[in-house]
C-alpha cells in the first residue's frame, strides 16, 4: 500500500465529504504532552547506531533518529544511510518503517534528504498544505497498524504555498479549490490577529504567513489524533504523534511532540 496527494473528489470548489465518523481528539495537559526531543550536535548518529535501530526501539528513539539525521543534513555531514541496492534487495519482500510523515507535496521538501533517511526507513504520504484528508490518515492508520511505526509526523514548511493560496481569498480552477477549502480551520485560528496583521500577510509578510502555517500543522495533528486507530496507539504508550516545520531558509526542523495535544511549536 502507498501513499499520494489524494484529494477528495467531490469536484469544483465544493466541501469534502467526511465518510467516516472519526473518534474525539482527547486533549491532555501540557505538562503530559511537554517532551523535547532535540538532540544536541554531539550526539548525532554513527552509521551503525543507524544500522542497529530496529523494531524494537521506542518512539523516543524513532524520533531522535530522525532529529540526529536533520542535523546531519544540516552540516553536511549526512550518512546516507540504507540507500545502496543491498538494502534493497534487503527489504524487497516486507517493509518495516519506523515513521510515517504526512508532509506537503512541495518539492523543495523531500523527507527522506531532510531526515538523512534510506529506503524502506520513512512511510511518506505527500499532499499541498500536508492536509489530513480522511484517505491520508487512512494511508497513515495502516502505517500504525500494519507496518507498526513508532512515529507519526506532520510535517510543514515556511512560505507554503498552499497556505498562502488560501490566504488569498482567491477562487482557484478544477479540485484546487477543493483543497484549498482545507486550510480554512488554519485561517480561522489567527482571527484575532489585528486588522494589521491580517493586511501584512496580504502584502507579503512572510513572518505572519509562517503563523498560519504553524496552525495548520496542529490543526492536522488534531485531524488525525481523532483517528481511533492512532489515538489507542497514543493511549497505549507505543506511538508518538508529531507536528513539526521545516525552514526553507535554515534546513531545521523545529518539533512539536504530542501524545494527545500539541505544544506551540
Amino acid at each position: 500500500m502507498g501513499c499520494g496527494a489524494s484529494v477528495p473528489q467531490n469536484g469544483g470548489g465544493g466541501k469534502p465529504v467526511t465518510r467516516v465518523q472519526p473518534a474525539p481528539a482527547q486533549p491532555v495537559s501540557e505538562a503530559q504532552s511537554a517532551i523535547s526531543f532535540q538532540p544536541t550536535r554531539s550526539n548525532r548518529s554513527s552509521l551503525e547506531k543507524i544500522n542497529s535501530l530496529t523494531d524494537r526501539a521506542s518512539p523516543e528513539q524513532v524520533l531522535a533518529n530522525l532529529l540526529e539525521g536533520n542535523l546531519r543534513f544540516l552540516d553536511g555531514a549526512v550518512a546516507h544511510p540504507h540507500q545502496d541496492f543491498s538494502r534493497v534487495q534487503a527489504i524487497k519482500a516486507k517493509q518495516k518503517p519506523l515513521a510515517a510523515i504526512l508532509g506537503c507535496a512541495d518539492s523543495r521538501v523531500p523527507a527522506e534528504i531532510v531526515f538523512d533517511q534510506g529506503f524502506g526507513d520513512v512511510f511518506v504520504c505527500r499532499v499541498a498544505g500536508n492536509i489530513a484528508t480522511p484517505e491520508e490518515i487512512a494511508s497513515l492508520e495502516y502505517a500504525v497498524l500494519d507496518l507498526g511505526v513508532k512515529v507519526v509526523m506532520v510535517l510543514g514548511h515556511t512560505r507554503c504555498g498552499a497556505v498562502k493560496a488560501a490566504l488569498s481569498g482567491k477562487a482557484f480552477p478544477g479540485f484546487i479549490d477543493t483543497l484549498v477549502d482545507h486550510l480554512d480551520v488554519a485561517i480561522s485560528r489567527v482571527n484575532s490577529m489585528s486588522a494589521k496583521a491580517h493586511q501584512a500577510i496580504k502584502d507579503g509578510d512572510v513572518d505572519m504567513l509562517d503563523r498560519v502555517v504553524k496552525e495548520n500543522v496542529k490543526y492536522q495533528v488534531q485531524r488525525c489524533q481523532r483517528s481511533t486507530i492512532i489515538q489507542e496507539s497514543l493511549q497505549s504508550g507505543k506511538l508518538l504523534l508529531v507536528g513539526a516545520v521545516y525552514d526553507l531558509d535554515t534546513g531545521k526542523v523545529a518539533v512539536s511532540v504530542t501524545k494527545g495535544g500539541t505544544n506551540d511549536l
